[in-house]
């Protein structure tokens, strides 16, 4: 079965990493790649050595320059079908087409753009088109289906991950001084800035905690400079994106997600894998990324934009509605509750709860998380809708 994959390879986040993931799992290399965009990112770049990357944009592919605009729909359709694929995957896009590709199977993986599309022709004609539609998560499925009423039934394929080198289970006792952390991109709507606040109320009440941010953004600045204005800077590290995630979730012992929206938190997956306890929100797919109560702690977001920007100085730009697992529905997006967190780290550290939320995350990933059932199931649905009439 020969697949062709197009997808947006200019800047890593969830997608690209499994993407890139199944890939490189691909010893027979009967896949090709076709680039949306222009370029390939250096962190994307490094992992697809001895890939061939075809550029959709591109008059010839070994040169940048592009085909004018008003021809790019016309020509991706060419050269998807050029490719006489099998199936062809769009991982996590709605791309400009002129027409569906005469050829192949036409598959969409949503990893959580489905929450960003504007409902329009495009898009619903984009669905239109679509032999099948799988999803990161059940999230991501009621997104498609509460937005768009989606003409076709979708498929959950949950995110999963290879264990990650250098994880060590084992007993752990908790440091003098906790050390708290999250890693993503450094953009307003992963929500780092709830974290901080935390970190302002845990040091009043007179814990000694340190929190560590991983990963690099636009927003970086803005982060650096609330850090500044709550006095935290000698408690508080930014140390850029993290080549070796080893290192920062084995100096981690309580990981916090905040965001605004996620589809599925594969950042939280690897804690968990590392056997580090998570508090998140309920929100979007990221309980079923983390089992409440089991290997960490979910709480409801209650903070408005208007009042963490009170709180904080920062806007979070996030001009869509979220998913509200508990009701089933869309709902306008919220931010936790910084004192709520610091209830939650304040139960979390205290024993046996600890040790008791690093051995379920410990099982959870060992049973729930396999790699191998991800692409085995991956795999069967594309070879069904290829053999389907």
């Amino acid at each position: 079965m020969k697949k062709l994959h197009v997808i947006n390879l200019e800047k890593m986040g969830g997608v690209e990493r499994l993407f890139l993931q199944y890939i490189n799992n691909d010893p027979d290399n009967i896949n090709e790649i076709l680039c949306i965009n222009s370029q390939v990112g250096s962190e994307i770049e490094k992992k697809l050595a001895g890939k061939k990357v075809s550029y959709a944009n591109r008059i010839f592919n070994g040169f940048s320059t592009r085909y004018p605009q008003f021809l790019r729909k016309f020509v991706l359709k060419h050269k998807i079908e050029k490719a006489n694929a099998d199936v062809i995957v769009v991982w996590d896009l709605v791309p400009v087409l002129a027409a569906k590709p005469k050829r192949g199977k036409f598959i969409y993986y949503d990893h959580g753009c489905s929450w960003r599309y504007p409902k329009n022709s495009k898009t619903l004609g984009f669905f239109a088109m679509l032999d099948g539609v799988m999803s990161a998560s059940w999230a991501s499925k009621r997104v498609m289906e509460l937005r768009f009423n989606l003409p076709i039934a979708c498929e959950v394929v949950p995110n999963r991950i290879e264990t990650p080198p250098g994880v060590h289970y084992e007993a752990k006792t908790l440091p003098e001084t906790v050390r708290i952390g999250t890693a993503s991109r450094l953009v307003t709507l992963k929500g780092i800035s709830v974290s901080l606040l935390m970190m302002r109320e845990l040091l009043n009440r007179g814990h000694k905690v340190k929190l560590e941010i991983a990963g690099k953004g636009p927003d970086r600045q803005l982060l650096e400079e609330l850090t500044e204005r709550l006095e935290l800077k000698n408690h508080v590290t930014f140390s850029g994106f993290q080549d070796n995630v080893s290192e920062f979730f084995n100096r981690t012992d309580v990981y916090m997600s905040t965001p605004v929206t996620e589809p599925f938190g594969l950042s939280c997956v690897e804690a968990l894998y590392f056997s580090v306890p998570v508090i998140f929100p309920f929100v979007d797919g990221q309980p079923e990324a983390v089992k409440d109560k089991e290997c960490g702690l979910g709480l409801v977001p209650k903070v408005s934009v208007a009042e963490h920007q009170k709180l904080t100085g920062i806007k979070v730009d996030f001009p869509y509605e979220v998913y509200d697992p508990l009701e089933d529905k869309l709902v306008t997006p919220k931010l936790l509750c910084h004192l709520e967190c610091a209830d939650a780290f304040e139960q979390m550290i205290q024993e046996p709860n600890y040790q008791k939320l690093r051995e379920n995350a410990h099982r959870f990933t060992t049973q729930s998380l396999d790699y191998s059932a991800f692409k085995k199931q991956f795999e069967a649905i594309l070879a069904r809708y290829v053999a389907e009439e």
